[in-house]
């Protein structure tokens, strides 16, 4: 007798239910996969949420996506945004590029146009509304996107049938923060905002729940999780912030003569002019060339500033003035490293400013990126049977946090209760023979103290 391989059933199930694969939203038809890694996970790539910020939307507030009379082939990632350029023999020499390439972004090449998500739906959701993750990856607000392989969670939702991820592209470096003279706000986090935004406006048609949605991401996306708490009080429309090594300090060095992109701009031959003609002219620099100067232009760093409307200069103070967005978070700090302290005393900062507001906050500690995407398996060789379980420890506290944050985040490994300073409220995962135990905090804030 001749048995058809699982994905190839799972496939044929999904030929049997085509609308599965083929999902309506404000902006026409969205057609998806599915692979054989995941055959029981929808995976729709490479969604426009904006208009492309090319041109004389360079630089400028990302403008929603407006076609409606197409529909949407959703199979491939969309490239990356522009990032730093490398060389082969920097890549020779950089620890990722030789030990860790599952930690960049893949293919396609990246290009401007770039302002894309991705959604990852249970083929057989085990509820029919489910609570929704929206990704935001890290890599210093200057490199990484949405199609790195370690952060791909069609794994986790091929698990749990049991919720939603999206992952989204945002604006990088120069692009998505450019602190002109004439336009200064952080258009990488606005890029941010439109993603959710469009999360809640069209997530129901993909099984998942507009009202149980948690913004997360890493490292400087975990930054971004934190700025966004800030600049939408009253109207954050995601209900839980998990927020993995990251602060809400200001990131990028003051530059508030502009003086970086006068610099650019000058390379790029826009120079000596006045801040409106100085826009206007690079915004009619084609984009490799001007990634091209950018690279070559030393001495200034392109992050989030200071724009009183994305991120504010004492978030510390408008926690104790209640502007910030009243939601239970995640958040935690990986391991030591060398130079750890940069990411690691901000988030530290951010735990402890949470708490002094009253905001409910629970605390971990561990580097843990590959093991929630449930990928760590996939490159170098294969998992141990402890890693797989605190692998699984991990995605359960994190997905019960999403299906209710309001409660305490449970499962059969773990009660984890909101981070008291006083008490052994820190998660701390893989610790020694344990998968996950309770600690208190003051040795890990004592690296910073």
């Amino acid at each position: 007798m001749f048995f058809l391989p699982a994905f190839a059933s799972s496939l044929l199930v999904a030929a049997a239910r085509g609308a599965d694969l083929t999902v309506p939203t404000a902006n026409g038809e969205v057609r998806g996969t599915i692979n054989a890694t995941s055959p029981h996970v929808r995976q729709f790539l490479g969604i426009p949420f904006a208009e492309p910020p090319v041109a004389k939307l360079r630089f400028q507030p990302q403008v929603k996506y407006a076609a409606k009379d197409r529909d949407i082939d959703a199979k491939a990632f969309a490239p990356s945004c522009m990032q730093p350029l490398t060389t082969p023999e920097a890549d020779a020499k950089d620890v990722f590029h030789v030990y860790m390439p599952q930690l960049l972004p893949g293919s396609p090449a990246q290009s401007e146009d770039c302002l894309y998500l991705n959604v990852y739906a249970p083929l057989e959701p085990a509820a029919p509304k489910l609570p929704v993750f929206v990704w935001t990856a890290g890599g210093g607000f200057a490199s990484n996107g949405a199609n790195v392989p370690y952060q791909v969670p069609d794994p986790w939702v091929e698990r749990t049938q049991g919720h939603v991820v999206v992952t989204i592209n945002y604006r990088l470096n120069l692009f998505g923060y450019p602190n002109v003279a004439a336009q200064s706000t952080n258009v990488g986090l606005m890029d941010q905002r439109l993603a959710v935004e469009w999360v809640r406006d069209n997530i129901a048609a993909f099984g998942g729940d507009a009202d149980r949605i948690v913004l997360w991401g890493q490292s400087a996306g975990a930054w971004s999780v934190n700025y966004f708490g800030y600049a939408y009080p009253e109207d954050p429309i995601v209900k839980g912030l998990i927020a993995e090594s990251g602060g809400s300090t200001v990131f990028a060095a003051g530059d508030d003569e502009h003086r970086g992109f006068s610099a650019v701009a000058k390379n790029a031959g826009c120079g000596d002019l006045d801040a409106a003609a100085e826009m206007a002219c690079m915004q009619t620099v084609d984009a490799q060339k001007l990634q091209k100067v950018f690279a070559n232009t030393t001495g200034f760093m392109f992050g989030p500033v200071v724009d009183n409307v994305t991120v504010f200069a004492d978030s510390k103070d408008r926690a104790q003035k209640g502007l910030v967005a009243k939601l239970p978070a995640i958040l935690g700090e990986a391991d030591m490293i060398s130079g750890s302290k940069v990411i690691l005393c901000p988030t530290i900062g951010e735990i402890r400013d949470r708490v002094e507001a009253g905001l409910t906050t629970y605390r971990y500690f561990y580097s843990e990126l590959p093991l929630i995407f449930g990928t760590h398996h996939q490159y170098n060789h294969n998992s141990t049977d402890f890693e797989w379980n605190v692998s699984h420890a991990m995605q359960d506290l994190w997905l019960s946090f999403a299906t209710n944050p309001d409660a305490t985040p449970s499962s059969d490994a773990f009660n984890w209760p909101k981070y008291d300073p006083a008490a052994d409220t820190v998660a701390s995962f893989a610790s020694a023979d344990n998968v996950v135990v309770r600690l208190d905090g003051h040795g890990i804030n004592d690296i910073c103290t």
